[in-house]
């Protein structure tokens, strides 16, 4: 009886326990339209019970009597329910914020703020925004997002770097690129190169490098913040000038484990290709002269000769073979990106893992880059007062590479300086390829048998404390850490055939390098915010940062090769000044102070301070203030303004300084010696006949900013206007020293320049109903840059193999291209010589001015004057995105205008035969010598760099839930580089042989970027 009662009373429990558990559905919609929400997530509060709303809206979860739905989204009121009895089915619409001021942005590793507090423009952008395309990198994912910025491929090879320019060029020896920060961890994003070395030996530059945020996974990142202005970044002080770029990562959320997997296809292509001279003659003695074989019988039979300075150019021709070479370097390369993350937790802890692998193939055979990455970021809350979070990013990349830029060896260099009268493809008895021009190296031997290989293994970690011990006091502690190694090797084989310059290591080359870099960074922050009634508001910010770097760079070369070895033991001979290694550290520490005073939550004043000290520098010039002023008025929020169709209106204005300290190393300070051995005994020169200077300090930018942000019905269109003018003064530059001191120059404090610009943003949401919504997006930004102090009239910056005469001159802007330039008449038309060739200016070059002599022709020197300008009249972009039902159409267009590029490989390409002004001067359009006439005047390389380009484009379908496994499955086509307007000469006006430091834009055997076609899964379970 007794185990009767018993089971009775266990199957009412029971039955009790199922009544009170039930499955609850619905719908979630925006109550402003009424259109379904997807991904609004809806949580059991108090448990680790949750899910998400599919694309139609629709959601099932399970909950208890009892127990609290909680409904959130970004951009919404959050809104909770409970369960009663009755409850089998929540249809609910959520209430859309005026995000546009109050969303939440970073401005430091743990500082945040609403957007109506700032006094200054922040660009943020999603993941969703980010990874549309599926790019391969972070910088690319944000090319046309960010208004001012000049974002630029400085490469197309599958590892190539990236330059941006925030608001312009803010360093002549330093690079203009911003400072990267990744969840509170200051990350290093040089470019060092360990596996170009001697192979850029000759006449030749040093090898575009890559990026080392190219180790960053795209698909890990929740958001981006980007500060501009030096009142917006003025909390990092020294390292501020050119921008900062916030970044934060995916992190793990309340609710059950969301599981996320995709996968793609990647064809890179070349997207266009430059013209190719394919007439079947050539002319006697070519200017490209070489191993070809001329057949005398074959040409014409008249032996006459025109005489274009000073030089005799035969006029008889040839029959031979031309050849594309382009279709022997270039290939389709494919790719593929594999992604597995999860995210969940409860109440008390959260976590986020993921793990990622990519591979890009190159369009130059046998180029790739790889990358893995894995990813895991914890969160406790001990309390509530105390949070504690770990975050660990670990990345191994590799790439196999071939040389890029002007080396000699470079694939795509070769082809442009060789005649294309030669089989590439040609090979001798023992299957070796044959030679092409006397003392050149057939691209295809570079691109078979070159083997170069870099990897990198990479730590970016973080650990976190969040203290909160009474009611709006905040303690915020970061301890993060980026450690990273790259090591590269090289192996050149001994040249099958003879006549390569020895220089060129004739007889095989290797090496092998390693560089080592450990930067640490730990941050405090303490926050306090004091309501000293209704209407006033108080908030303060005070904190340390403290950043340690170490670097530690070894490599060894060696020539004159052993047979059938590969490796670093391969050499018989070591190079001159092998083994090498340098070593560097330097500490950059600072404390900062901030208050914010907020008047009836509409108008806000902030004021900071930050004292920065670095060991770059002297003790006497160690620290340096940096203060800022800001302010932001919100004006939507006074009577006058409501019931009207502007929904939210701000006017901000803020000033601030900030430092750099990207244009000298960390003992340029000091007069540095090297030591050499002549006749048996040990001598000392100066490094780089460089002499140093003790009273070095950091390049300091003074920036004001003035702007406004509108939202107009029901913030359906955005607005955003900001002019700003930075003044940037103690540019570090060499200055010429006296002959007595044994020294050439000494880097000094001695330039100015400016920077003032306006940037405007529209965001447009032209079409939102229930099915279907439109977005329109326009960033425009302009700015004009002028040097205002140099140690003398007109500075040359640097020498660069494209023979880019690339100068500072008070009065003009930074960079411009200042050189020799054709003579013209009066309606601009070339000035011929009595032959009937162009021909360059010529006068005083005392005064500058042309002169003429009786016949009316130039007489005198040649002349130089400004050829060109590098720094764009105007960035714009231009985006949509359009959802109909489950599908999604992206668009993005970008460009620059009024850029002028200095392209020494379309000059190159005439000159040997290979361009559109050779073929003419076969067929007769042009007259023999026309090349030779204009070959050496500088102005013939300056060419309109300006394009508008399809950046992106993307298509997809949303299946939405599928079963109880799948919450959504979608499928996406895209493509990125697709299409440019432009009148470029040669293969892509975007890319830059120059690099990261370089002021200038200059083409040179850079491989161009490709087209790329992506199809890709994502699902969600």
């Amino acid at each position: 009886m007794k185990k009767l009662f018993l089971i009775s009373l266990l199957f009412l429990f029971v039955q009790t326990t199922f009544a009170q558990t039930k499955t609850i559905t619905g719908t979630v919609k925006n109550k402003a339209d009424g259109i379904p929400i997807p991904g609004v997530s809806v949580v059991v509060l108090g448990t680790n019970n949750g899910s998400i709303s599919d694309i139609d809206g629709r959601y099932s979860i399970t909950a208890s009597l009892g127990q609290t739905l909680s409904f959130s989204y970004v951009g919404f009121t959050t809104t909770t329910v409970k369960v009663t009895e009755s409850t089998t089915s929540v249809n609910l619409s959520l209430t859309e914020e005026l995000k546009a001021l109050n969303e939440v942005v970073v401005l430091g590793s743990t500082l945040r703020a609403t957007r109506k507090e700032l006094g200054n423009a922040v660009t943020s952008i999603k993941a969703q925004d980010l990874t549309r395309s599926q790019p391969s990198g972070i910088t690319s994912a944000l090319q046309g997002k960010i208004a001012g910025a000049q974002i630029s491929q400085n490469s197309g090879d599958p590892s190539g770097g990236f330059s941006i320019k925030l608001r312009g060029t803010t360093s002549i020896l330093g690079s203009s690129d911003p400072l990267y920060v990744i969840d509170g961890v200051v990350m290093n994003n040089s470019t060092t190169n360990v596996t170009n070395l001697n192979v850029t030996s000759g006449n030749s530059n040093i090898q575009i490098g890559q990026n080392r945020s190219s180790d960053i996974n795209p698909n890990d990142i929740e958001s981006i913040e980007v500060l501009n202005g030096g009142a917006a970044a003025a909390v990092y002080g020294s390292r501020a000038a050119n921008g900062v770029i916030l970044i934060t990562t995916k992190k793990g959320k309340s609710g059950a484990t969301k599981y996320t997997f995709s996968t793609s296809l990647t064809s890179n292509t070349l997207r266009k290709k430059v013209y190719t001279n394919l007439i079947g003659k050539q002319f006697v003695n070519p200017l490209s002269s070489g191993l070809y074989p001329i057949n005398s019988a074959s040409a014409t039979p008249t032996a006459t000769t025109v005489n274009v300075l000073g030089r005799n150019l035969d006029t008889r021709t040839f029959d031979v073979i031309r050849h594309d070479y382009q279709d022997d370097i270039f290939t389709t390369g494919t790719g593929n990106d594999t992604y597995f993350s999860l995210q969940g937790g409860d109440d008390t802890t959260k976590y986020s893992a993921s793990i990622g692998y990519m591979k890009n193939e190159g369009i130059v055979k046998n180029s790739d880059f790889e990358r893995l990455g894995t990813k895991l970021r914890l969160q406790h809350d001990f309390n509530s007062k105390l949070t504690a979070s770990l975050g660990i990013n670990y990345i191994n990349s590799s790439s196999n590479e071939k040389p890029d830029g002007n080396v000699f060896w470079s694939p795509l260099n070769s082809v442009i300086i060789t005649n294309n009268i030669y089989d590439l493809n040609e090979r001798d008895a023992n299957g070796d390829l044959k030679a092409v021009e006397i003392g050149r190296v057939n691209p295809l031997s570079v691109i078979e048998t070159f083997k170069i290989k870099q990897e990198t293994d990479r730590i970016v970690s973080d650990f976190q404390l969040n203290y909160k011990p009474f009611k709006n006091f905040t303690a915020d502690f970061i301890l993060g850490v980026d450690n990273f190694t790259q090591k590269g090797n090289v192996f050149i084989p001994r040249y099958p055939y003879v006549a390569v310059n020895p220089s060129f290591f004739d007889n095989g080359y290797v090496s092998e390098s390693s560089n080592k870099v450990n930067q640490l960074n730990n941050d405090l922050n303490l926050r306090y915010i004091y309501e000293v009634n209704p209407n006033l508001k108080l908030t303060t910010a005070a904190g340390y940062n403290i950043q340690n770097y170490r670097d530690k760079f070894f490599a060894v070369e060696g020539r004159d090769l052993k047979p059938f070895v590969e490796t670093i033991n391969a050499f018989n001979t070591l190079i001159a000044g092998s083994p090498s290694s340098r070593e560097s550290k330097y500490n950059v520490w600072g404390y900062y102070l901030q208050e914010t005073i907020g008047i009836k939550d509409k108008l806000f004043l902030t004021a900071a301070a930050r004292l920065d000290a670095s060991t770059v520098f002297s003790k006497e010039n160690r620290s340096q203030f940096y203060p800022k002023l800001s302010a932001s008025y919100v004006l939507s929020d006074e009577i006058f303004m409501k019931d009207i169709f502007i929904s939210s209106a701000r006017l901000r204005g803020s000033w601030g300084e900030s430092g750099s300290l990207t244009a000298i190393g960390p003992y340029a300070r000091f007069t540095n010696y090297a030591t050499g051995n002549l006749v048996g005994n040990t001598t000392f020169t100066i490094e780089g006949n460089k002499k140093g200077n003790l009273d070095l300090k950091p390049e300091k930018s003074s920036t004001y900013e003035v702007g406004a942000d509108l939202g107009l019905f029901n913030d359906r269109l955005n607005l955003s206007f900001s002019y700003y003018k930075a003044e940037i003064k103690d540019l570090l530059l060499p200055v010429q020293s006296a002959a007595s001191t044994g020294s050439t120059n000494t880097i000094q404090n001695v330039g100015k320049m400016d920077n003032k610009g306006l940037e405007i943003g529209i965001k447009y949401n032209a079409i939102r109903k229930e099915n279907i919504n439109l977005d329109f997006n326009v960033n425009y930004s302009q700015n004009r840059n002028v040097v205002t102090e140099l140690p003398q009239p007109r500075f040359q910056l640097d020498s660069n193999p494209a023979g880019a005469p690339v100068f500072a001159e008070v009065g003009k802007p930074i960079g411009i291209y200042y050189g020799t330039y054709f003579a013209r008449n009066s309606d601009g038309s070339f000035l011929l010589t009595p032959s009937g060739y162009p021909q360059g200016e010529k006068g005083n070059p005392a005064t500058g001015e042309p002169q003429r002599d009786a016949s009316g022709q130039p007489t005198g020197t040649f002349l130089n004057k400004e050829i060109g300008n590098p720094n764009p009249d105007y960035i714009i972009s231009f985006g949509a995105n359009l959802n109909v039902k489950k599908f999604n159409l992206s668009v993005l267009f970008d460009g620059v205008q009024g850029v002028d590029v200095f392209d020494a490989d379309y000059r190159t390409r005439q000159g040997v035969g290979n361009g559109e002004l050779a073929a003419k001067e076969l067929t007769g359009e042009l007259p023999r010598g026309y090349i030779w006439s204009i070959y050496q005047i500088q102005e013939f390389r300056v060419v309109d760099g300006s394009y508008i380009k399809l950046r992106e484009v993307s298509l997809s379908y949303s299946f939405g839930k599928l079963n109880n496994f799948f919450n959504d499955l979608t499928i996406n086509a895209s493509g990125r580089n697709l299409y440019s307007w432009d009148k470029f000469t040669s293969y892509d006006p975007e890319t830059n042989s120059g690099g990261q430091s370089s002021v200038a834009k200059y083409n040179f055997g850079s491989i161009p970027i490709p087209k790329t076609y992506s199809l890709a899964l994502k699902f969600q379970f």
